[in-house]
């Protein structure tokens, strides 16, 4: 069992425990009419009352996940079920015919006992989840310096065009970048001709000395900028010279997108980039993914021509471990990117691509800065209020809703940049990538974020 599902042995207590308190009130009932015992109606309105209390909290338990079951169980449930035992025994006792209590009493002593023990050790036992591995493909056999460009392609931009969505892969690059001269969103820059900028870069003094030094390490990446050689094992470059090349500037481009800010492209005077480490957590590249990607960058300006390419090919690549480069092909690549709902938060809201542009609280990687941050919880309301909102909701459920399928119906003022954030920033196509279910699942969640606590 998983924190997000349902603990069968807990819920099968619950459902136990309310059995357990309609027989005790049956029982009450029985002896209250065949003895004439005083205060009949009290003792009646005492047990029925745990009755109703046990079969209203078993029903709830059925609403909770695994986490919020354990601690409602041993909170409160356990507590009305020893209660409800003392009270029973009580009950005997005070009309003096405790020698007439049932057996079943000592009975259920004992198998809660038990039960609870049990369900206590098997939930303190390490959890594993049974999902199955995601779906990739290993390199199999030699690929030509052709072929692992078109990896990389795919990666970015995904294997067809669908049902006229934006075209997007795994590397969600075409969120924020154009790769066609003369074609700028404006967000970040064109990656047409980059290949050749690549070894210009590298030799300007911008690049030497802003927004940080060489040698010095970035933070966030943890990346030693203009060290080729630091660069972590398992993503270092395995040919050519000791200094630095262009590939060197393309790779610390993806793995380090601060170490390097184009002017007019960043933050804070174009001292931090909003680009996300592609290494990391939404995107997560493996490191042949990341040599296939730049294998395209630095031959997509010259089709046919694949002699600029500097990364080695991964039967040629001594760092190469067998890490995936692509999803396998199959049919699905014919389908539009679709979430069900059956997924956790985390895996929808990485699939949607939420965390390139937002910063989400909960969601490990999402720290997106293209986007407003979503502390919706807070800032929904006071939006609604806005004399600027042209939308139609009255409450944060019915505004995170808005702005998941009409975005622009309210366009967010950046207050660190001055303005607000670029209108048509946010993609239109929500409504058909979303079920009805993982529609509400994701407005339940992102209604309820709210910054941290100190923050």
């Amino acid at each position: 069992m998983l924190p997000e599902q349902h603990d069968i042995l807990f819920s099968f207590l619950a459902i136990v425990f309310a059995v357990f308190g309609i027989f005790v009130f049956g029982n009450v009932v029985q002896n209250c009419r065949e003895r004439k015992l005083s205060g009949s109606k009290l003792w009646l309105g005492i047990f029925g009352v745990f009755a109703i209390v046990s079969f209203v909290m078993t029903v709830h338990m059925f609403s909770l996940n695994q986490g919020d079951q354990l601690s409602f169980f041993f909170g409160i449930y356990l507590w009305v079920i020893i209660l409800l035992l003392l009270a029973w025994g009580v009950f005997f006792k005070s009309n003096n015919i405790e020698g007439q209590s049932p057996p079943i009493v000592r009975g259920f002593f004992f198998w809660t006992t038990v039960s609870v023990l049990l369900a206590g050790y098997t939930n303190w036992l390490p959890q594993q989840r049974s999902d199955p591995p995601p779906k990739e493909a290993a390199v199999i056999g030699d690929v030509t310096m052709e072929e692992f460009a078109e990896m990389g392609r795919v990666i970015i931009f995904g294997a067809k065009q669908v049902a006229g969505q934006k075209s997007i892969g795994k590397g969600q690059c075409p969120l924020c970048h154009t790769f066609d001269p003369g074609d700028n969103m404006g967000r970040c820059p064109n990656l047409f001709g980059v290949e050749k900028r690549s070894h210009d870069r590298i030799k300007e003094d911008r690049y030497a000395n802003l927004p940080m030094k060489i040698g010095e390490t970035e933070p966030a990446a943890g990346i030693v900028k203009g060290m080729p050689s630091e660069i972590p094992e398992e993503y270092r470059r395995q040919n050519g010279p000791d200094e630095l090349i262009g590939e060197d500037y393309i790779r610390e481009s993806l793995m380090c997108p601060t170490c390097y800010v184009v002017k007019g492209f960043g933050k804070a005077g174009d001292t931090k980039s909003p680009m996300p480490v592609i290494v990391k957590p939404p995107i997560s590249l493996s490191r042949v993914e990341v040599n296939a990607v730049i294998a395209y960058l630095q031959s997509k300006d010259t089709p046919g021509e694949s002699a600029s390419v500097t990364v080695p090919l991964p039967q040629d690549d001594a760092g190469n471990t067998g890490g995936a480069v692509v999803e396998e092909s199959s049919d699905d690549e014919d389908r539009p990117v679709f979430v069900t709902g059956t997924e956790d938060i985390q895996a929808m809201i990485n699939t949607l691509g939420c965390p390139l542009c937002h910063t989400i609280p909960g969601v490990e990687g999402a720290m997106g800065e293209l986007g407003p941050v979503l502390h919706e919880k807070i800032n929904a309301p006071k939006r609604i209020k806005d004399p600027n909102y042209k939308g139609k909701a009255t409450n944060t459920r019915e505004y995170v809703r808005e702005s998941i399928l009409k975005p622009g119906a309210y366009v967010v003022f950046n207050e660190e940049a001055g303005e607000s954030f670029p209108d048509g920033l946010m993609p239109t196509t929500f409504g058909q990538m979303l079920s009805v279910e993982a529609l509400e699942k994701l407005v339940d969640f992102i209604s309820q974020t709210e910054a941290p606590a100190g923050s």
